[in-house]
């Protein structure tokens, strides 16, 4: 089951949880995964879901239409924000050096989302395995909703 993968500290010792686009296009999906869609609404619900310039980037470039940019643009303004400071650069440029010294490649966005977490000490909920990549060499509390897990 997708979403049955549970990241080492519970989500209560958290102040929120990240989602990553992964997560946000599954829950957004007509027809997507339900334990997914009840679980992000739930955390909606409870006002713990924060967002980043990087998620809502990814997000608002896939939008169908101005229409739905539009509406999706409001729906995450709406969301408690992680800005991507220099502090955050630098943090993503670290851990992306640190990864390569280890032979693991990941793409920056994750790396900015993955630094974003840990600065605003969220849990990040995604369905990406680079996430779980970074995890081996950084304390990233993740959530994994990855098929098999």
């Amino acid at each position: 089951m997708a979403g049955s993968g549970k990241g080492k500290m519970s989500q209560t010792q958290h102040q929120g949880v990240l989602l990553d686009t992964s997560i946000w296009i599954r829950y957004l999906r007509r027809g997507g995964d339900e334990d997914i869609k009840a679980e992000v609404k739930r955390v909606l619900l409870a006002e713990r879901v924060f967002t980043c310039w990087v998620v809502k980037a990814e997000l608002l470039a896939g939008a169908r239409n101005e229409e739905a940019f539009e509406r999706l643009r409001a729906d995450l303004e709406a969301l408690q924000q992680i800005p991507i400071t220099p502090e955050v650069w630098l943090g993503a440029a670290r851990l992306g050096y640190t990864l390569r010294r280890r032979r693991l490649t990941v793409p920056l966005p994750d790396l900015l989302i993955a630094q974003a977490a840990m600065v605003g000490k969220l849990q990040l909920w995604h369905a990406d395995e680079h996430f779980e990549r970074i995890k081996q060499v950084v304390p990233l509390e993740t959530k994994p909703f990855i098929e098999g897990r």
